[in-house]
């Protein structure tokens, strides 16, 4: 992974929508629970990653002891509507309603942010591109953009 040197700052053209998605596990020892709900993100994320016109633009992984979560960004709320009531996403949620439904092994959460492309700021120094500068493009910050506040106002 290219580490790029120096400060640079997301460069958001467009609105976008964050989206964080996850589960948590309530039992561990329920393997046979959870564990297909795991294994379900994977070839979501592949399909999106496959398919940019799906609005999908870039996911980052983080896991914690008993949570998985994907923070997301895609282009517009419409599209991310539209992908969670595609086959993909429809076949998952109603394996997990059929599996899990609400006996408590397993909980799953979701929360969408429509952000408007001037209401962002982001830093990066020494770092690979991440989350929202991966999702967007990366500027170098230069004096115009050098503290946080101008970062958000420009």
């Amino acid at each position: 992974m290219k580490i790029n040197k120096g400060r640079f700052t997301a460069e958001v053209e467009d609105d976008f929508v964050l989206f964080i998605i996850g589960m948590r596990i309530n039992k561990f020892f329920s393997f046979h629970k959870w564990i297909p709900v795991l294994r379900a993100m994977g070839p979501m994320i592949k399909e999106l990653y496959r398919n940019p016109q799906l609005g999908f633009l870039h996911t980052e992984l983080l896991i914690s002891w008993r949570t998985v979560t994907l923070i997301q960004y895609w282009r517009s709320f419409d599209q991310l509507e539209a992908y969670a009531h595609g086959k993909t996403h429809l076949g998952a949620w109603k394996d997990f309603n059929k599996k899990i439904g609400n006996d408590g092994t397993v909980g799953i959460f979701h929360e969408s942010y429509r952000i408007a492309k001037n209401d962002t700021e982001s830093i990066y120094s020494n770092m690979p591109r991440f989350g929202l500068g991966k999702a967007q493009s990366l500027a170098l910050v230069t004096k115009k953009t050098n503290s946080a506040r101008e970062r958000i106002n420009k």
